[in-house]
């Protein structure tokens, strides 16, 4: 692979690249909603992403191009359903196993993590990987979908997935492996579409982390876990 810059500028004139789209109004609307379960400084968590012309961004055009490429039918299958929404990765094993899906208390979770993952995308406006890729000279195929028109950085749908695993691993650790793992397969169906980087992922999972454990410490008194059944008081 031979690395290129654009010839009209360089590496500076690459780094500037951005994602220069607005907030949609329900986008806006998100973003002002409140999150009463979140009480630490979520902002210090994230660092900056790499640079678009760094070595780490490199690397992850390079997952990204080797990742997009020749897609089984099966990929596709599973690109459209995380696509669609990362629950349809655990909703059919929750079912399989018996597991009481605590559809109410993921919401929340899911409501107070897409706030934070919102705000975090407009304050760094990293590029999407096909905005990038021509000027260092790789090239991905992107499956187009309506869920990808916001900056790139960190990435939505893994946060959810990351989140959803971090809440049944809470309520049913017996299968905490298995979250994960489909924690994962979120994170890779979104590499797999052309429409993240994998540092992406990363930082999203660790930010799942922390914010569960801060959301969990805050829901103590308003929700209980009873012997065959979850209820989650709002």
């Amino acid at each position: 692979m031979i690395h290129i810059l654009n010839a009209t500028g360089g590496s500076d004139r690459v780094n500037s690249i951005q994602y220069e789209g607005e907030p949609t109004d329900k986008h806006k609307r998100e973003m002002n909603e409140d999150i009463p379960l979140i009480t630490i400084d979520w902002d210090s968590i994230v660092p900056k992403p790499p640079s678009n012309t760094s070595d780490a961004t490199k690397m992850d055009l390079e997952q990204v191009q080797r990742l997009t490429k020749d897609l089984s039918k099966d990929d596709y299958d599973m690109i459209m359903d995380v696509d669609d929404d990362p629950e349809n990765l655990f909703r059919p094993y929750a079912k399989k196993m018996g597991i009481e899906y605590p559809q109410e208390l993921i919401d929340k979770a899911i409501q107070h993590i897409d706030v934070v993952i919102l705000k975090l995308k407009y304050k760094f406006r990293r590029p999407r990987p096909s905005q990038l890729a021509p000027h260092l000279g790789y090239h991905i195929s992107v499956l187009v979908t309506k869920t990808h028109q916001t900056p790139s950085y960190p990435s939505g749908h893994q946060s959810q997935g990351a989140m959803v695993a971090e809440v049944l691993s809470s309520l049913y650790p017996e299968h905490k492996t298995q979250w994960h793992k489909f924690s994962k397969l979120t994170g890779k169906a979104r590499v797999m579409q052309g429409v993240h980087y994998p540092s992406d992922n990363e930082v999203s999972v660790t930010l799942a982390r922390v914010l569960w454990s801060n959301i969990k410490d805050n829901l103590y008194d308003k929700w209980t876990n009873r012997k065959n059944s979850l209820k989650f008081i709002l």
